[in-house]
């Protein structure tokens, strides 16, 4: 099976099909080809890859970064994650919106969240294991992040539904402002 490439509600968030050879040995999965990303749209140079192990509950986001925003393509190897892309890009049509993904390894689904969005997920199973190429570079010092549990956002984290007693985070993540306190103080930093 070759690379399907669908677009969201969000301009320029895409979930993709990779591309797949299953045999007797087993399964082939290719989650990127640079020329075919590029011919749809997607000209990134990945700088970055990173694997995460989570135990069920594990919750790290809405992260994002003040200086060189990246871009990321995301999979699940094992278990089942909650992704959610928040467009943070003030230029979009969907400037506030987020776009919430269920990633089910048996799935082989792939994510790609453009620069300028602010990035969570919560681990849903025991033990998930997901990989995730980034662009640019991580810089500690530029990070930020949005309130996961914004009253106003209403992001449905499928909590119950997948038996999440208690959600794990850090206490970093448990204080970010909502979305309307980010939007406030952006506004405040223009304005100096």
């Amino acid at each position: 099976m070759a690379f399907v490439f669908e677009k969201t509600e969000i301009d320029g968030l895409i979930v993709i099909k990779p591309h797949m050879y299953p045999d007797d040995r087993g399964l082939y999965k290719k989650c990127y080809e640079k020329n075919i990303f590029k011919k749809n749209g997607i000209d990134i140079e990945f700088t970055e890859t990173s694997d995460i192990y989570s135990e069920k509950g594990a919750l790290r986001g809405l992260h994002y970064q003040t200086e060189e925003s990246q871009a990321k393509l995301i999979h699940v190897i094992s278990g089942v994650l909650y992704d959610v892309a928040l467009d943070l890009r003030e230029y979009s049509k969907t400037y506030g919106k987020y776009h919430a993904e269920l990633l089910k390894a048996e799935e082989n689904k792939v994510l790609y969240i453009p620069e300028g969005f602010a990035h969570g997920f919560i681990s849903l199973t025991d033990k998930t294991v997901f990989s995730y190429q980034c662009s640019g570079r991580y810089i500690p010092e530029a990070c930020g992040g949005i309130c996961w549990n914004d009253p106003k956002l209403k992001i449905p984290w499928p909590l119950k539904e997948f038996g999440v007693d208690k959600v794990i985070t850090t206490e970093k993540d448990k204080k970010w402002p909502t979305l309307e306190q980010y939007i406030e103080n952006c506004k405040k930093n223009k304005e100096v």
